[in-house]
């Protein structure tokens, strides 16, 4: 097969999509298929293009048997709502006429966010012919909707009219959760276009380490029960609850509340939780993914967080990584969303309702108090992963979807 991948977000970024993509290409090209993987110029988080690389038109590569082409999109280190459209809008113009230069391919596999994706996609299926499987990573616009970035009715209208054209015109619509599942049907989405397929992780890479390592002793952590938040700290995370939490546990002095990475929100919690006064609350970067186990592996016990009502829309990656390091998770989410019905699923860690912060503390305590517990917790969720969620198993999955879509005769 001829397979087209489209995303935005690409090795040697860290976002966990386009690492996802490249396991998934690198996997499909072993298997003798050619893929094409376009991609913009890497700049997340930052907005700074990656040192090394320099932006033009259009760039060609070959990469672990895959070709790589990199294209304009506009980048900024200002985290803005304007800044973030054109960064979407440039990405999506150029990667069209990427694709429009490309011989012809059997189908292209497009991800979302941002939903420009698909409305390029649509372009292409029309304009030459090429069938598209969508892959829904977050739920557009349900997410920007819901936490208030998009408000005018008009633009609501248009986008909800948008994100069903491109369901319309999609061969197969792969989401990532029976609840991504249940939201795409509840819109009139023919359930026979569905697949729902798990992200994966690489339980290869990330493995179990002890936690008094290298990252850890550079970070002065052993000896700390660290409370881990690692990812992207964006406007649905509801991390800000963290802070409360460390405030009401500040009597312990073993306890520390570590965020790692970045996001829209990260300054606003940083500040938060500056005000407290409190040394309990620390701040790092995101880390090279060659370190990624170990940084993992640092924590006692690892948080993932969603503001209320925004489980529906949006899963969080990060809760596979804590999996793969076989770290008992936290949730403080919705009961009925897909992130708690993973946890309960994998046997891996404690729910408590979204935005209840001394629900959330006494969880912690809880595991602070029973570190058996949190190992059992911990090994149920790396268990899981290897038997679910690993990397070959998802793969597998897709390259058959993609064979099942180019085996059936074009409308």
């Amino acid at each position: 097969m001829n397979i087209l991948i489209i995303c935005q977000w690409f090795p040697p970024e860290v976002a966990p999509i386009g690492v996802m993509l490249m396991e998934l290409a690198e996997d499909l090209a072993k298997n003798g298929n050619s893929v094409t993987v376009i991609t913009g110029f890497p700049n997340h988080p930052s907005g700074q293009v990656f040192k090394g690389y320099r932006k033009s038109l259009s760039t060609s590569e070959i990469v672990n048997g895959i070709r790589v082409v990199r294209c304009y999109l506009y980048t900024s280190p200002k985290k803005t709502f304007f800044r973030r459209v054109v960064n979407y809008l440039t990405f999506a113009v150029s990667s069209f006429g990427a694709a429009m230069m490309l011989r012809r391919q059997d189908l292209l596999f497009m991800v979302s966010p941002p939903l420009t994706n698909g409305l390029m996609a649509l372009f292409l299926r029309h304009i030459k012919g090429i069938r598209y499987i969508f892959n829904v990573q977050d739920i557009f616009p349900d997410v920007a909707i819901s936490t208030g970035v998009i408000r005018n009715g008009f633009l609501i209208r248009f986008l909800k009219s948008l994100e069903l054209l491109i369901y319309h015109g999609a061969e197969r619509i792969a989401v990532i959760s029976e609840g991504f599942r249940g939201n795409l049907l509840a819109k009139g989405v023919s359930d026979a276009k569905i697949r729902v397929i798990d992200n994966w992780i690489d339980t290869g890479e990330i493995v179990p380490m002890p936690r008094d390592n290298e990252f850890a002793r550079a970070h002065g952590l052993p000896g700390k029960f660290v409370v881990l938040y690692s990812g992207t700290i964006g406007m649905i995370s509801g991390a800000k609850i963290l802070i409360e939490c460390a405030e009401k546990l500040k009597d312990r002095k073993d306890i520390l509340f570590l965020f790692v990475g970045e996001g829209v929100v990260k300054t606003e919690i940083e500040e938060k939780a500056r005000a407290t006064g409190l040394d309990s609350i620390r701040f790092l970067p995101f880390q090279p993914r060659n370190i990624l186990s170990q940084v993992q592996s640092s924590a006692d016990v690892s948080v993932v967080t969603l503001l209320h009502r925004k489980g529906n829309s949006s899963v969080p990656s990060k809760i596979l990584g804590y999996m793969a390091a076989a770290r008992p998770v936290i949730a403080s989410v919705d009961p009925d969303s897909d992130t708690s019905r993973l946890i309960e699923r994998a046997g891996c860690g404690i729910c408590v309702n979204a935005e209840d912060a001394p629900a959330l503390t006494e969880a912690i305590e809880t595991l602070y108090n029973d570190r058996e517990k949190a190992a059992l917790l911990g090994r149920q969720g790396r268990e899981f992963l290897v038997a679910q969620c690993n990397r070959k198993v998802i793969t597998s999955k897709y390259e058959s979807l993609f064979s099942e879509c180019c085996e059936r005769r074009p409308k």
